[in-house]
């Protein structure tokens, strides 16, 4: 194997008979060559366009679907991979002794990204396989007498070690596989005993004894080992602080944000033992989110769909054998699927986007619209010229900008001719900073304008998320020129989410119609955007996107990070104020969940009749597949019987003469007939042969399959919808 190129070259040619058609052959040639060329182990070099340092950087810069940008000297906008990761012995990945195991990992990555192995090679999802890479990396470490990883990187993982990964993996993650609560436990006890933490605690580090937790709380708080929270409701109680934690145990702080770290964490949090949520230091917000876990919604096991995608990152490791033989796993004495079907006793359901409640979405839409119909022209209008005329006098007293507001406040008023400043009580420009704004009844009641402009940009977020499902990354990187009007109304003007092709950093363009209002949201933007290139004189790529925002102290604009327009998304639902449910969390809106919100609303309304319209509009390809989406995040048992209802008036058709062999319904049409021994349904009082039909579907003897209907040009051109009928056994 160490000479597998020699190997495939030995191989000889297989002879193509003379009969054939010459073109036929010379293809055949080419597949045979291609094949061979593609089974070769990698003997190039280690650079790529994708790849913007050099390959032995402890920090790689790459590119980022065309939006990274090099700025003094920096890269900007790029999908970074910081290689210095802190190892569970207190090394690092990039000391010297682990320079052949960082290699390894390294050349992974690159054929990945590269598409010479298999594996997700798009940016984001790159980047999510590596953090998962990079957890079994820390975990080949932390067991460094049986897997060696500083001479032979990941290759002695066998088959009991796959399955041990696997199955420890399931029942908690990372966090499980890597024994954090355990490794922070043997920590405490060594600090605050002297001694190795003994192994019945180790067994139950979620359900410490009393009698054990009194010395460890001392010992961490003498450590400095608290910190407190900062805002919100939970104000100046001490939480442990999970850098502290991670500095502590070796670990990457990320990895001490997940709830399974909380749950183990809150046991030493006294100030927080009779709440019920795991809250995080990190909170900005008024109240928890929606997403905050409860304890009693605890469960430690992974879903099905980390487990699936931890088999994909071995996937890719076996992949690579033939690329790095002494270092990689041999596929030949391995079984992914073995392992995986040892783990499934384990794990649990995939998650699912919550659905936001009804009146919780339409207060949220109703607000929006208000602030961007009535209020959004005064608000942005004010805002630069505040700063504008700040800018141009070069006033650089604190209080200049209030100064300026002062004087220029009566000329920016509503459609009544009241100044927008009397009506949202706006009495200074900003605060001190984001990180003092602890008053959230004073943040409603008298607002700056600051705040008041990241209110209405909430508020154009959710006038086009809500009533354009789109998802995140098309909304947060939107050009400031991509809306478009005609005749019909006005377009959007998107990168498609999803479309882009393996290995090729780029999306596909589409248009969809949005309503006035989302036009209107985007107008504002657009302003706001333009006004501040001119004030600031923005030359940077992001300069032209539509969400081209200001900072705070108004002197200067935001980067279009991931989490850009989230932040504003809280400040809107904050300001609206909704009261927390009984575990005192607050639905704070998401893209993706304003998204499923249109779609099912839309369905449900417009039931099979919309379902086209459905897939066009979020920007599936196929009817399956938006029925697959609504299948897996429909609430409750509806679906069945929406489907059971439209299989009913299916069957009224029939009985009518109207043709169903396209479709299955006969089939469905010929059972009930059997079941009731008549020729027509008409012969059966009809409530009797619609429980018949409802009976069926909710005993799954059959449910319905919708699909696109292709042109030649492989464009859709309609809809049908089939039905599926189970076979008795």
């Amino acid at each position: 194997m160490s000479d597998l190129a020699a190997l495939i070259d030995s191989i000889p040619r297989p002879e193509i008979p003379s009969s054939w058609d010459p073109t036929d052959r010379q293809l055949t040639q080419l597949l045979i060559e291609s094949a061979r060329q593609q089974m070769r182990p990698y003997t190039g070099r280690f650079e790529g366009a994708w790849l913007l340092v050099p390959f032995a950087k402890d920090v790689w810069h790459t590119t980022n679907y065309g939006r990274e940008e090099l700025i003094d000297g920096e890269w900007k906008k790029t999908i970074v991979v910081d290689w210095r990761v802190q190892l569970p012995n207190g090394c690092l990945l990039t000391d010297a002794r682990y320079v052949a195991l960082l290699t390894t990992i390294k050349k992974v990555a690159f054929l990945i990204r590269n598409g010479l192995i298999n594996g997700k090679s798009a940016p984001r999802a790159w980047i999510g396989g590596l953090n998962t890479l990079i957890a079994l990396t820390r975990l080949v470490v932390m067991h460094e007498g049986r897997f060696k990883p500083e001479t032979h990187g990941l290759r002695l993982i066998d088959q009991a070690a796959l399955d041990w990964i696997f199955c420890e993996y399931a029942q908690g993650g990372v966090t499980r596989l890597l024994q954090t609560p355990q490794r922070a436990l043997t920590a405490f006890y060594l600090g605050a005993h002297g001694m190795p933490c003994p192994e019945p605690l180790l067994a139950t580090p979620y359900a410490l004894p009393p009698s054990e937790l009194a010395p460890l709380v001392r010992w961490v708080e003498s450590q400095g080992g608290y910190e407190k929270i900062k805002r919100g409701q939970y104000l100046g109680k001490a939480m442990l602080s999970r850098k502290w934690l991670a500095n502590l145990t070796h670990d990457d702080p990320c990895a001490m944000q997940g709830w399974r770290v909380s749950r183990f964490c809150r046991q030493f949090e006294l100030e927080l033992a009779e709440n019920s949520l795991h809250i995080s230091l990190t909170q900005k917000t008024e109240f928890p989110s929606h997403r905050t876990v409860l304890a009693s919604e605890e469960s430690d096991s992974a879903t099905e769909r980390s487990l699936n995608q931890l088999s994909s990152l071995f996937g890719s490791l076996l992949d690579a054998h033939r690329h790095l033989p002494t270092l990689m796993p041999n596929p030949a004495g391995l079984s992914l699927r073995r392992a995986n079907c040892l783990a499934q006793r384990f794990v649990g359901p995939d998650g699912h986007t919550p659905l936001i409640p009804i009146n919780t979405g339409l207060v949220y839409l109703n607000v929006a619209m208000r602030f961007v119909h009535l209020y959004g022209d005064a608000i942005v209008g004010l805002y630069l010229d505040v700063v504008a005329n700040t800018q141009v006098e070069k006033k650089g007293r604190p209080d200049a900008l209030n100064t300026t507001l002062k004087r220029q406040a009566q000329h920016w008023c509503v459609a009544s001719g009241i100044p927008i400043t009397t009506i949202l009580n706006v009495t200074q420009f900003a605060g001190e900073g984001r990180q003092t704004r602890r008053d959230f009844h004073r943040y409603r009641a008298n607002p700056t304008l600051d705040e008041v402009l990241r209110v209405l940009i909430g508020s154009c977020i959710v006038c086009m998320a809500t009533l354009k499902p789109s998802r995140e990354e098309e909304l947060t990187h939107l050009k400031r020129n991509c809306l478009r009007q005609d005749g019909n109304g006005y377009w959007l003007n998107f990168n498609l989410g999803k479309s882009n092709v393996k290995g090729v950093e780029a999306w596909q363009e589409a248009d969809r119609p949005i309503p006035v209002i989302t036009a209107r949201a985007i107008q504002l933007l657009q302003h706001l955007g333009a006004g501040l290139c001119d004030i600031f004189g923005g030359t940077t790529k992001h300069a032209e996107n539509l969400f081209y925002l200001p900072t705070i102290n108004g002197k200067g604009a935001l980067s279009a990070e991931n989490d850009l327009l989230n932040v504003h998304l809280d400040d809107f639902c904050d300001f609206v104020g909704l009261p927390p449910d009984s575990e005192g969390r607050r639905w704070y809106v998401r893209i993706h969940e304003m998204r499923k919100w249109f779609l099912l609303q839309l369905f449900w309304s417009g039931r099979f009749d919309v379902l086209d319209a459905a897939r066009w509009i979020a920007g599936h390809t196929d009817t399956a597949h938006i029925y697959a989406y609504i299948e897996k995040n429909f609430p409750g048992e509806s679906l069945p019987q929406i489907e059971a209802q439209y299989s009913e008036e299916r069957l009224r058709r029939l009985a009518q003469g109207q043709s169903g062999a396209e479709d299955g319904a006969d089939a469905l049409y010929e059972k009930v007939l059997k079941h009731f021994n008549v020729t027509s349904l008409t012969m059966i009082p009809e409530s009797e042969w619609i429980g018949y039909v409802r009976a069926l579907r909710e005993a799954n003897t059959f449910h319905l399959e919708p699909h696109s209907i292709l042109d030649e040009d492989g464009l859709v051109v309609g809809i049908n919808i089939s039905f599926v009928i189970r076979e008795q056994s």
